[in-house]
């Protein structure tokens, strides 16, 4: 088993489906590579550095874990939530009488019904 990988080696396409331990292995042997071309050249090959980079965000997303949110993701020219909950601004609702128009801001829709 070699210690380096060098720029010519293959590569995985993508590191997320290897294990954690086999994407730490590549990691210490893409460093020791640019030890390696360091000391023999004093420069590092522009895909090596690429690789380290890759192998650098991968396991620190691993390391980050999963990212949890309370807010689901809205592609970008969904209407977010209005103040009740429902898709839409609280302006159109008002406008098609789903809210009273003299609601006060901050207050529920229940509550302009009441009065």
């Amino acid at each position: 088993m070699d210690s380096r990988i060098s720029p010519d080696e293959p590569f995985p396409a993508d590191l997320g489906r290897l294990r954690t331990e086999d994407v730490e292995i590549l990691n210490s042997k893409v460093h020791r590579e640019i030890e390696h071309e360091f000391a023999a050249d004093g420069e590092i090959d522009a895909e090596t550095a690429s690789r380290k980079d890759e192998l650098t965000e991968e396991l620190d997303d691993r390391e980050a874990g999963p990212r949890l949110t309370l807010v689901p993701h809205q592609a970008e020219g969904d209407e977010a939530p209005s103040g009740d909950g429902h898709t839409g601004s609280d302006t159109a609702a008002r406008q098609e009488g789903g809210i009273s128009a003299g609601a006060a801001p901050g207050r529920s829709w229940y509550d302009a019904e009441r009065q």
